[in-house]
Parts: C-alpha cells; sequence; structure tokens
C-alpha cells in the first residue's frame, strides 16, 4: 500500500465527501472524474503547501505524489459551482490559491486551510462569502420532483453549471457505484445488469474509460 485514504460523508446539503490522504512512499495516483467541484489542501515535505480547486473531468488524470505528502480533499454536491469559476467548469481548471498567515485567501476573503474536521465549517463560511452558490435546477434534476422546464432547457443549463452533460454525470455516478459494489465482492454481472450497462463487458469499458482501471484491478481505485 502506497497510500492511506479515509472518507467520510457529511450531512451538510453542500458536500458530498471530504477524503484524507497520507502517502507512503512515492508514486502515481490516478485521480478519477467524481462529478463534483473539489476544494483540496496538500502538504509536502521541503515544499510549500497548496490548496487549490479542481473543476469537473470525465477521465482519469495521473497525479504524482510523493513520500510523507499528506492532503484533504472537499467535494462539494453536484449542484455546487464556485462563483467565480462557474464559466470555466468545462475546462476543468485547476486554480491556485494564494496562502495567507492562517489559511487561503480565494477572491478577497481569508479562509482557514481545508481540514477533514472543519469541512463544515468551511463551507458555511464560503456560502455566507458569496464565494459558493447553488444551482436549484441541477439540485433537483435527479430527484422525483424535477424544475417545471424542458428535457433540452434542463440539459443546457446542466452544461452550463457542471462542465458536464447529464449523461456524463450519470456515467460518472454509475461508475462509481459500480466500483463500489464490486469492492464489495458483489459478481460482475449482477452488478452489470442492476445498474443498466447492455451486459458485463459494456460496464468493464465504462470504468476503464472512467476510472482508469479494469475492474480486475481496482485496489488503486478509492475516491469514490
Amino acid at each position: 500500500m502506497t497510500q492511506k485514504h479515509s472518507r467520510r460523508g457529511s450531512s451538510h446539503p453542500w458536500i458530498d465527501t471530504i477524503w484524507r490522504t497520507v502517502c507512503l512512499t512515492n508514486g502515481v495516483y490516478k485521480a478519477t472524474p467524481d462529478g463534483s467541484w473539489d476544494l483540496i489542501f496538500r502538504a509536502a515535505p521541503g515544499e510549500p503547501s497548496v490548496v487549490f480547486l479542481a473543476g469537473q473531468g470525465k477521465e482519469p488524470v495521473d497525479v504524482p505524489y510523493a513520500a510523507g505528502e499528506h492532503g484533504v480533499v472537499i467535494s462539494f454536491a453536484a449542484h455546487v459551482y464556485v462563483t467565480q469559476d462557474r464559466q470555466k467548469a468545462a475546462n476543468v481548471p485547476l486554480r491556485y490559491l494564494p496562502l495567507s498567515a492562517d489559511g487561503f485567501v480565494l477572491d478577497g476573503v481569508e479562509l482557514p486551510l481545508p481540514t477533514f474536521e472543519n469541512a463544515e465549517f468551511l463551507t458555511d463560511r464560503m456560502v455566507e462569502a458569496g464565494l459558493l452558490q447553488s444551482d436549484d435546477v441541477v439540485a433537483k434534476a435527479f430527484t422525483a420532483n424535477p424544475k417545471a422546464a424542458s428535457k433540452r432547457s434542463v440539459q443546457e443549463h446542466f452544461k452550463k453549471v457542471t462542465g458536464l452533460t447529464q449523461q456524463d454525470f450519470q456515467l460518472i455516478r454509475r461508475a462509481q457505484e459500480a466500483v463500489r459494489r464490486l469492492k464489495a465482492g458483489e459478481k460482475p454481472a449482477a452488478v452489470a445488469a442492476d445498474l443498466g450497462y447492455t451486459d458485463q463487458p459494456h460496464m468493464t469499458k465504462s470504468i476503464k474509460k472512467i476510472m482508469g482501471h479494469l475492474p480486475s484491478n481496482l485496489d488503486a481505485v478509492h475516491k469514490i
């Protein structure tokens, strides 16, 4: 094992998941799409700590890491976006943020460094400062009571807010659920059928494209 990962959920409606990672050796991690805007803190031995925002993506990205490095990721809910970066979501931006004496600065607002414990407090601070926004159309797109609008209008709105089409978002979340269930020991054929894949090879192809790994090698997939 080259990394230790911890995750927790949150009752906060604007947060999807909080992650904490400790790197035990040097290596390369395949960061997988998660259908979320992420706020990331990273600290590595002998290097300045960094805080950055990561937008949406559809394919895995190789990220090198070093022994002793540790970090925290706050993955916001799908309907949450960073106000100033809304129009850039489709380009999967990495926006590095300046550090202050006690935290970091986003659009002139000083905030505490992200930790595994303070995600809810930090998110509330960002909301109060107008740095995060929630989109009601996206929030309700996958509920039993979506906003009254044409299918095309909802699709265009979803892409504008998240940077992903509804279909891409659904493919990502379906692949995540497939990985969770496969890692829990469920039979691949049953998982494929239950999640609406055409067949098991279809599921395998989708997981490989989105997660960067075959279903037979999912130990390296953690951020799901």
